[in-house]
């Protein structure tokens, strides 16, 4: 018997929802408006709750967080000093710069952050796919911070009713929805 099917139940494969094997490394190639729609996953189903939305704003955060400490120890470490209080302020500015980058750039190519994959999250399918557009994923990011400087409280509203959109959604006009299951 020489079959090439697996044997026992099948495990999907890593990374499978970002396009960087077979046929989904051509979505790179092709203008945003022309590539093929992804699956529509949760196009019918209400905005995520704001739990799971905590979590991947979590994971996001703790990613940024990472970087700006890892760039501190290192200026530490070049330097053979503590950095002085002009220098934190150097590394606050990193850290926006960075979380700005770190979230834009995935919604634009992929439709989620580290941690909305990580939470099961991505942006509610628009007319051309997942993606959300430079624009879009710039307003998300600027509602996300706008939420995290006023310590949460835009949320309270999002709290009371879970269909209610937060601050993000409003901005970018596409919330956040859970993964379908497949």
């Amino acid at each position: 018997m020489t079959s090439t099917e697996p044997v026992g139940p099948a495990r999907p494969e890593p990374l499978a929802d970002l396009p960087l094997r077979g046929s989904g490394a051509d979505l790179f190639a092709l203008p945003a408006d022309s590539a093929p729609a992804l699956p529509a996953a949760g196009i019918g189903s209400p905005g995520a709750p704001l739990s799971t939305r905590s979590v991947a704003f979590a994971a996001d955060l703790a990613g940024t967080s990472l970087a700006v400490t890892l760039a501190v120890i290192a200026a530490r470490a070049a330097a053979g000093r503590s950095p002085a209080l002009s220098g934190l302020a150097w590394a606050a500015a990193f850290g926006v710069v960075y979380s700005f980058v770190s979230v834009v750039l995935p919604l634009a190519l992929f439709g989620r952050t580290v941690g909305m994959s990580l939470a099961g999250l991505s942006a509610r399918p628009g007319p051309s796919g997942r993606r959300l557009t430079a624009a879009e994923a710039a307003r998300r990011w600027a509602g996300t911070a706008l939420s995290a400087a006023g310590l949460g409280l835009p949320l309270l509203w999002t709290i009371r009713d879970p269909l209610r959109p937060t601050p993000a959604d409003r901005f970018s006009g596409r919330p956040l929805v859970r993964d379908a299951e497949d």
